[in-house]
């Protein structure tokens, strides 16, 4: 696979995880004023203060609610600014495989449980980026979790194909279908990424989806299933 990203088709990308919510005049105008305060809370947060400010959002399930939610696990894991997003996923685009998996070796959270709470709420945001960045950051901390050691794409690619392929497989399938799906306009990288998982989606039980996503992503052999090359 190719690794196409330039700087400015990722920050076209990510710099939607900082940016200024515009509000819908159908928010209640007490949910507004709760999402507003934390939308400034999130403007100069810190690692330790990130989730605080998104606290009082907890009974809030709207779109706007679940971008600041998405937004503050990205601020508390490192990744408090466009430039930060940027400089991972560029480090990741001088090694070697796909571009997919150069980032997955980059977008570790500290944990499993905090990086399955992203995703759900990521997922929920309405935000194309969101999902595709959770989604690779979930597939990231799983083969953390797997071979703590992991530094390099190769590391993760090992630990990745130890990963249960249906875990796999229902990852695929709620990312394609919150951020892939007709989707366009999320910069090469991860254009990329959304390609691999509809490549995979060709089979249909969890399982084999995610053993073809393996595959696509350079962690397993052919897998003896019709996943397209």
């Amino acid at each position: 696979m190719k690794t196409t990203a330039t700087k400015t088709s990722i920050l076209i990308s990510v710099t939607a995880l900082m940016t200024v919510i515009t509000f819908t005049s159908c928010t209640k105008e007490s949910e507004l004023d709760t999402i507003k305060d934390a939308q400034m809370c999130l403007n100069t947060a810190t690692t330790a203060t990130a989730q605080s400010c998104v606290s009082k959002l907890s009974a809030i399930n709207t779109e706007q609610a679940s971008q600041l939610k998405c937004a503050a696990y990205f601020i508390e894991e490192g990744f408090g600014s466009p430039t930060a997003l940027i400089d991972a996923i560029e480090a990741a685009e001088s090694g070697g495989g796909t571009s997919s998996m150069n980032m997955i070796s980059e977008l570790s959270f500290s944990n499993s449980v905090q990086s399955a709470a992203a995703f759900e709420v990521c997922n929920d945001s309405g935000i194309a980026v969101y999902s595709q960045l959770s989604s690779l950051v979930q597939i990231s901390t799983l083969a953390k979790a797997i071979d703590p050691s992991a530094v390099t794409p190769a590391d993760f690619s090992t630990a990745v194909s130890s990963i249960p392929a249906a875990v796999l497989g229902d990852l695929v399938q709620t990312t394609y279908t919150s951020s892939c799906s007709g989707q366009s306009g999320s910069g090469e990288a991860l254009q990329e990424f959304c390609g691999e998982l509809g490549e995979a989606l060709a089979e249909n039980s969890a399982a084999d989806v995610g053993t073809c996503l393996k595959y696509k992503l350079g962690a397993a052999a052919w897998p003896g299933l019709p996943c397209p090359n």
